[in-house]
């Protein structure tokens, strides 16, 4: 693909990611994303078929530079705790901003039957994964407190997409969601 290819499509998950945190997956159509990119039908169709591909692309974009981002912390020795901060800043600000409306849109995509090939499966065992191998990496750096990492990582996962979601649906104020992040860190935090 062209430079100008590529960086047409990642305007349109730019502007899809807008669109389905605002109105979910099932409310945004293919002209929407026209509208919102200025593209004619032909162009958006051009780099995707539908606005399921869109959401799946998005999705596994964000799965892809979350991995990547890791593995660049890990291989420099990077201590555990800060990449593990660093994450857990990063759902703050999104929250913050607005971005639970995303994991709302990963609810009604679910719930709406388009994910035949068990893509959300895929992705929250991808999730369980990245965090469990996070979580050894830590206990192996001796930074992390002795536990089942894979009990941890399921825990805090789910813990995660909830706490998204509860930001998108009722009024948390951002003391609450830091504190309760927070706690995900400190429970498992050796204390030197």
């Amino acid at each position: 693909m062209s430079e100008k290819g590529i960086q047409t499509r990642t305007e349109i998950l730019q502007a899809a990611k807008e669109l389905f945190i605002q109105k979910g997956f099932t409310a945004v159509t293919m002209s929407d994303l026209c509208e919102a990119t200025e593209l004619s039908r032909g162009g958006l169709y051009r780099h995707f078929s539908s606005t399921k591909d869109v959401f799946t692309t998005l999705l596994m974009n964000d799965k892809n530079d979350w991995e990547e981002e890791t593995k660049k912390a890990m291989n420099a020795d990077f201590p555990a705790t800060k990449m593990l901060s660093y994450y857990l800043e990063q759902v703050y600000n999104g929250i913050l901003a607005g971005e639970g409306g995303l994991s709302l849109a990963i609810y009604e995509f679910e719930r709406s039957g388009q994910d035949e090939e068990g893509f959300l499966t895929n992705r929250y065992g991808y999730a369980l994964d990245m965090m469990e191998h996070l979580l050894q990496y830590g206990q192996s750096r001796n930074e992390f407190k002795k536990f089942n990492t894979r009990i941890e990582a399921e825990h805090m996962v789910i813990f995660i997409d909830g706490l998204k979601m509860a930001g998108a649906a009722i009024p948390l104020s951002p003391d609450t969601i830091k504190q309760q992040l927070d706690s995900l860190l400190s429970r498992i935090e050796r204390k030197q």
